[in-house]
């Protein structure tokens, strides 16, 4: 067959569909249906994407054992047990992380007592943690005993893997820090 046979064919084919009435109506309402979905997937997506978002953790030593997270990026309800996204902004963590956007999980809420004895911390009696970054970062065993209470404002934050650098080193992390909250994926 050649292509003038073809063109010709086809041709006639689509004054076949031009004149059923019936085909015509499904096609302009098929069109209609699939640029509305588009409009809305496109919406629903733009906003979702605003909230939420995939998180990665690709370093090598991670403070918690998940590498993929779902982030949602509205002021969490903070409670003790929860997983909130924050950003050092006033670099408590060192400089390594300003300005980095990291995820730990909340041991302790204001009022909440902590406890950091011979490398070891607790908060509210429940263990939290072994010390095992003091030779590394030029600190003498028991250098960061403490027994405190969260002030209000604050939050005790640490990673579930025994080599998280987290609240049992450097502290309190103020609550205005807190971008969002995570959710472990796998």
């Amino acid at each position: 067959m050649n292509a003038v046979a073809t063109f010709h064919r086809t041709r006639d084919w689509f004054a076949a569909i031009a004149e059923d009435r019936a085909r015509m109506r499904f096609l302009r309402l098929s069109l209609i249906w699939t640029a509305v979905a588009w409009l809305v997937v496109t919406v629903a997506a733009n906003t979702i994407s605003h909230t939420y978002k995939i998180g990665l953790d690709l370093e090598e030593v991670r403070c918690m054992p998940w590498r993929v997270y779902v982030l949602h990026f509205e002021r969490p309800q903070i409670a003790r047990g929860g997983f909130v996204a924050y950003r050092d902004f006033e670099g408590v963590m060192g400089p390594n992380y300003a300005g980095k956007m990291i995820g730990k999980m909340v041991a302790g809420v204001p009022g909440d007592h902590v406890v950091v004895k011979d490398d070891f911390a607790w908060v509210n009696g429940a263990p939290v943690g072994k010390l095992i970054h003091n030779a590394k970062l030029g600190r003498a065993p028991g250098a960061f005993d403490r027994d405190e209470i969260v002030p209000e404002g604050k939050i005790f934050v640490v990673g579930t893997e025994p080599r998280s650098f987290d609240s049992r080193y450097w502290g309190f992390l103020d609550q205005r820090s807190v971008i969002g909250s995570l959710s472990p994926l796998f």
